[in-house]
């Protein structure tokens, strides 16, 4: 992949190797889906999303920033065009650098009021997969037996 890019699209960067003063985690954040060109947990699903980062308290204060990201099987790419999308997503700009950074868990963040969506909840769903967890967590947890469910729940 090109490390240039038209006016639209994000540059690909590698944000591993970007200093620790970043001034902006929600662009490299959006720019690090780029990097890979294609990410696996994405094949055989298509969908459009639209970020919209207010720079207010809440979802729909102030002014907005955007960022359009299509998934097609598997193949990612972000723009700031503002353009049709399955969902929208508005959120404050604090609220959305949390979720982005692991601090917030986006459906923790939908459930409280802090995002507002329009649009297709599949999409949001799947997107979900590709948010970070908490600082520290690898990514990985074991899978649960029903077995080990119910020894929790069954005294003995």
């Amino acid at each position: 992949m090109a490390d240039t890019c038209s006016d639209h699209n994000l540059a690909v960067s590698n944000v591993k190797n970007r200093s620790a003063a970043t001034a902006d985690p929600i662009s490299d954040y959006f720019a690090s889906l780029t990097e890979p060109g294609h990410i696996a947990t994405f094949e055989r699903e298509a969908a459009t999303l639209q970020f919209d980062v207010a720079d207010g308290p809440t979802p729909d204060s102030g002014p907005s920033e955007h960022w359009h990201v299509t998934i097609n099987d598997g193949d990612v790419s972000v723009t700031r065009q503002v353009l049709p999308a399955d969902a929208i997503v508005h959120g404050a700009r604090a609220d959305v650098e949390r979720i982005v950074t692991g601090r917030l868990n986006a459906q923790a963040a939908l459930l409280r009021g802090l995002l507002r969506t329009e649009g297709s909840m599949a999409a949001l769903m799947m997107f979900q997969r590709a948010l970070p967890g908490p600082p520290g967590s690898t990514g990985t947890v074991e899978p649960l037996t029903s077995e080990a469910v119910m020894a929790q729940r069954r005294p003995k």
